[in-house]
């Protein structure tokens, strides 16, 4: 007799089981989105770091552009004053070459800085986002772990609902994230 009763338990019965389910699920969910929380949160301060270190290198190559450009002006008007403009032609086209490749390359540093900020943007705005995806996922572990305490079931639904929508909205930055 007692095995057919064992076999049919009712759904309080098995309550507490789902309620521990629950919480388990919840719990690795959450931790998953801690990881990729944490993950992007480290790929920000890489990307920030990279990006001012460009900015740094930017600064340098002005300092040069800017001594060559001197040197320069300073030559064309020496050049002008001595009337002989043609025995300093090919050093002002050496400054002007000078000058011209350090715009290419401040043009270069500019646009991969800017990369690296772009880069540093999406992975604060993904680090935001699986946190706010931890947070209802650490409210549904709380509720469900207060169900299982209190055996107020309510507790439970609740916190099934605050962690689906932590699971959903992992989910979808999740699958953001990889695209």
């Amino acid at each position: 007799m007692e095995n057919s009763q064992q076999g049919s338990k009712s759904w309080k019965d098995n309550i507490g089981t789902f309620i521990a389910i629950t919480t388990v699920v919840l719990a690795v969910c959450a931790t998953l989105a801690a990881f990729k929380a944490a993950g992007y949160g480290n790929k920000m301060v890489l990307m920030q770091s990279q990006a001012s270190d460009q900015w740094a290198y930017y600064q340098a190559k002005s300092i040069k552009e800017t001594t060559y450009q001197v040197q320069r002006d300073a030559m064309a008007v020496a050049a002008q004053e001595a009337g002989k403009i043609e025995l300093y032609k090919s050093k002002l086209d050496e400054y002007d070459k000078e000058i011209a490749r350090y715009k290419q390359e401040k043009k270069e540093i500019t646009d991969e800085a800017k990369r690296l900020e772009k880069d540093r943007d999406m992975a604060q705005q993904f680090n935001g986002k699986f946190g706010q995806a931890l947070i209802f996922l650490q409210i549904g572990i709380l509720l469900s772990s207060l169900a299982s305490i209190n055996k107020v079931y309510l507790y439970w639904y609740m916190g099934l609902f605050a962690g689906g929508v932590g699971i959903i909205m992992f989910l979808y930055t999740f699958a953001s994230s990889v695209v």
